[in-house]
């Protein structure tokens, strides 16, 4: 078999002893490229935690669902990865089956089928279901049942084969549909595990696990000391580790802290960090669940290097397409130089092929190399050149384009009257940021216009209504303290909601002074505290100061 000459499978956390490529080996993390939309809290929570401390983490394009983990292959040695059928049983309804990821479609897995050693097994599996240990698996006995085909002693052959150790089977409670093992147990490290606190739930089931696990390595159980034991505290065991990082689901509930110091304790050499999860815990998985964690130091040559690919297309194909003259492709081989996709990152180089796109009137190149222009990247910055490329998109419907017309225009001290024409054209192609500032713009007087509160809700409604949540929080100002409309204090709450909902971190603050107070909503000052906890980790001073 071959092997790209750039591909480098070296481990980087030290010797590598056991069978499989456990977390405390990996250096880089995938979510479905789904994640940024439905867990926005979370994903931008993990985005700056990974950033802190060092780790690469993409995204996974061409994924119907976020549990990344269920489908992509499992990696067992430095260029070794397994690959089985996902086809669970509890997406087999009409509605859900449209929500199967077909592996062999994301990014440009086709890397590692030629790149790498791959072993496909003829097994309907889900990959969270397989939970690696240094020289062992855990899994439930559901593989037994997805696999009607087979005998058991067959199933378990093919899989000792496979891994190339022994799989210890839990047995599968069928209360819970999915039959994951990492639901249960996470590796530790040192042959040990720490297990959920499933005996606050189901103490036969807890002991059936603990007495079959211990027959093989040390059981360390999660357990919490509250007045209510919450169903959601399953969660914590099916956190993320990369490397020395080990991150944990955060519930907004007491037993969170207890969960970050018993995982702290059980794993001392690890960096341990709580991230607020209830986004993907409500959707019935966690931190294990959404991401899919692999070993390698060049996986950017690798798995997204050289054979790259934009809309199916490999780096050499589009190249070759841009050279001779297709605009489209011009363009994503701009876009290729500037973020150095497949192809060392060189600004200078990205706009010119820009600015080849932008001519023939890509309107994506336009307003690329407009931005390029308005920020001076690859090229000096030069703000009627940016008008006139953003311009050029706007006129071809791009909203965003048009915003960064007024935006130069304001660099540039144009009169107002220009200025707020070009926002108020943005804010009727539909751009909710225009909408914004339009609506501040008439509260504050600002950019020349005269204060007009109905005229500034009526923008902040629009964008509002389209889901800006500075808009939200906006308006449930105006409801909350009559602001240009009747006060209504239920309605505040409502705005607010939705506004803390994306995150925006004076709507949080503001909902707790709700609850707290009693204003729209019933006391509840336990809500309350975790709000301004909340506000507070984003940096709210004003929280911070309700904490005390």
């Amino acid at each position: 078999m071959t092997t790209n000459k750039t591909t480098n499978w070296n481990i980087l956390y030290g010797i590598y002893n056991g069978n499989h490529m456990v977390d405390s080996l990996t250096d880089t993390v995938f979510f479905s490229d789904l994640l940024p939309e439905r867990c926005p809290i979370l994903y931008n929570s993990l985005d700056k935690i990974l950033k802190d401390n060092d780790i690469d983490h993409r995204l996974l394009k061409n994924t119907n669902d976020i549990w990344c983990r269920d489908y992509m292959p499992i990696q067992t040695s430095e260029k070794c990865f397994v690959f089985y059928k996902y086809n669970p049983d509890y997406l087999q309804t009409k509605y859900y089956r449209r929500t199967i990821t077909d592996v062999n479609r994301v990014g440009n897995v086709e890397c590692l089928r030629r790149d790498g050693e791959v072993v496909d097994l003829d097994l309907v599996i889900d990959g969270g279901n397989v939970v690696r240990c240094d020289d062992k698996i855990v899994m439930t006995e559901k593989v037994f049942f997805e696999n009607k085909d087979k005998s058991r002693n067959e199933i378990q052959r093919l899989l000792e084969e496979t891994f190339e150790c022994d799989i210890i089977f839990l047995p599968w409670d069928r209360e819970e549909d999915f039959g994951h093992s990492d639901g249960i147990v996470h590796y530790a490290g040192d042959n040990r595990v720490l297990m959920t606190n499933y005996a606050d739930f189901d103490a036969n089931y807890a002991q059936k696990f603990s007495k079959i696990l211990e027959k093989n390595m040390e059981v360390i159980p999660l357990t919490y000391k509250v007045k209510r034991k919450h169903e959601r505290s399953w969660a914590y065991i099916n956190f993320l580790q990369i490397g020395k990082l080990v991150l944990v689901p955060q519930l907004e509930i007491p037993e969170d802290q207890q969960a970050l110091q018993q995982i702290a304790e059980a794993m001392p050499d690890c960096k341990v960090i709580g991230v607020p999860a209830l986004e993907a815990v409500r959707k019935k998985g966690a931190l294990n669940c959404i991401s899919w964690n692999v070993a390698t130091t060049k996986w950017n040559r690798g798995f997204m290097g050289e054979e790259y690919r934009v809309h199916g297309r490999p780096i050499s194909w589009i190249q070759k397409a841009a050279e001779e003259g297709y605009r489209d492709w011009q363009c994503n081989l701009g876009c290729c130089c500037f973020y150095g996709l497949g192809v060392d990152e060189d600004r200078v180089e990205a706009n010119k092929w820009y600015e080849k796109s932008a001519e023939q009137g890509n309107d994506k190149a336009q307003f690329n190399l407009g931005l390029s222009y308005y920020k001076g990247e690859g090229i000096g910055k030069d703000y009627s050149k940016a008008i006139y490329w953003f311009a050029k998109a706007a006129d071809q419907g791009d909203a965003d384009a048009q915003l960064h017309v007024a935006r130069c225009l304001q660099e540039t001290n144009a009169s107002n009257e220009e200025i707020v024409a070009a926002y108020r054209k943005a804010s009727e192609m539909g751009n909710t940021e225009a909408m914004c500032i339009l609506g501040d713009g008439y509260y504050y007087g600002e950019m020349g216009l005269l204060v007009d509160i109905n005229e500034a809700n009526r923008w902040w409604q629009k964008a509002a209504e389209q889901g800006e949540s500075y808009a939200q929080y906006k308006v449930g100002l105006g409801y909350d303290f009559g602001r240009g409309v009747d006060e209504d204090k239920k309605e505040a709450v409502k705005w607010y909601k939705r506004s803390a909902s994306k995150g925006y971190v004076t709507a949080i603050y503001q909902l707790g002074c709700c609850y707290y107070y009693g204003n729209g909503i019933r006391k509840n000052k336990k809500e309350a505290i975790q709000l301004f906890k909340r506000a507070a980790n984003l940096g709210c001073e004003m929280a911070k100061k309700m904490l005390i």
